[in-house]
């Protein structure tokens, strides 16, 4: 679900056209023509389609296609958010310098007292996206594929995946994401980050799941420090946008809230359990020409001219990081709905239940 009742769009609206026509002081006639909230997916940012026009110096003028991203006033689902450095800045440096397709990217501000947070604006492109809501396998442009088009499509994801595994991060001026805060690069940072994530999440409580899931992931954390690569950190078909004559090419990679230095094989885990996920709570099988888990695993191994070797690990670390988010939200319906009960989702929810299933523990009773 996107975030929703925290900012009114038409609000936004007059307030974006001031700010637009500011960044653009060359420019006249500066219009917001357009601007409502997409609801298929997304529930980390508060997303506005924009459309815009405005006259260029030379009297030329423009229709813009926009999205604008802004980061949540309140319900914020991971403990160290900064939306400039995190998204804008990183798609701005691939943009620049990698082959990963990124939205062009136009303004940003930190100026909390614009919209009451930070933003930034990036053209939008014109594609699809597979849905959450209903999950993609059940309804919408993969099921209506051909089965050569889905395989494609399939294959494709994944190599747009381990694109971001190869991008130079030095080269790219993405040293920044370095947390050094946290420890060293390499697996003592990334267990630095997740202790902190633990900690603020939980405020101290104990949680069934997470707890004895931290226990053998600490237990289990593999020395695998050799390779630091850039890791998308949210990879999933859903955070992917898909275009070309079949649908089948990936033209846009989104949502970088959770990108960080380490082990790629990360975002192999991650995009596992994704799958899992979405086909389980979705009720639905695999379709034609998609990949299971080893052919999964088989074409990353493939595309990195690696093996994957801790793929159980990172797949119960991504189970592990998604019940936190779950937590996260489970505070933010509370909040929403008013309905104290709604804080049982902290554990009793579908994520939890294949983390609990991945550890061999059993779920607690309501």
């Amino acid at each position: 679900m996107p975030v929703s009742g925290q900012r009114d769009p038409d609000e936004v609206k007059v307030v974006l056209e001031a700010w637009m026509a500011q960044q653009m002081p060359e420019c006249t006639n500066v219009e917001i023509t357009k601007l409502v909230v997409p609801q298929t997916s997304g529930f980390s940012n508060e997303t506005f389609l924009v459309d815009a026009r405005w006259t260029e110096a030379n009297g030329t003028a423009v229709d813009a296609e926009l999205v604008l991203r802004s980061q949540p006033t309140m319900n914020l689902l991971f403990p160290e958010i900064d939306l400039i450095a995190q998204q804008y800045q990183v798609m701005t440096q691939l943009g620049a310098h990698s082959n990963v397709p990124v939205p062009r990217t136009r303004w940003a501000e930190r100026d909390v007292s614009v919209l009451g947070g930070p933003f930034f604006v990036m053209d939008r492109l014109n594609g699809l996206v597979p849905g959450d809501t209903p999950v993609y396998t059940s309804e919408g442009f993969v099921v209506e594929m051909t089965d050569a088009a889905r395989a494609a499509w399939a294959h494709n994801g994944i190599e747009a995946l381990t694109r971001v595994a190869k991008v130079d991060w030095r080269a790219a001026g993405l040293d920044y994401l370095d947390q050094k805060h946290h420890g060293p690069l390499g697996p003592e940072q990334r267990r630095g980050y997740f202790r902190n994530y633990k900690e603020w999440a939980l405020k101290g409580t104990v949680h069934p799941i997470i707890d004895p899931a931290w226990d053998w992931l600490i237990a289990n954390w593999p020395a695998d420090g050799e390779f630091i690569e850039l890791c998308w950190g949210d990879a999933r078909p859903g955070n992917q946008m898909y275009g070309g004559p079949d649908l089948s090419e990936v033209i846009g990679v989104f949502d970088w809230e959770m990108v960080s230095l380490g082990n790629s094989e990360s975002d192999l885990g991650w995009w596992l359990f994704l799958q899992r996920f979405s086909l389980e709570t979705g009720g639905a099988e695999l379709l034609p020409g998609m990949l299971d888990r080893e052919a999964t695993i088989a074409l990353w191994e493939e595309l990195m001219g690696r093996p994957a070797t801790n793929v159980a690990f990172y797949e119960l670390l991504a189970g592990f990081q998604f019940c936190l988010v779950m937590v996260k939200l489970s505070e933010m319906f509370v909040m929403d709905s008013g309905d104290p009960n709604m804080a049982m989702m902290a554990v009793h929810n579908p994520v939890a239940g294949i983390t609990a299933s991945m550890l061999g523990i059993e779920m607690p009773g309501l």
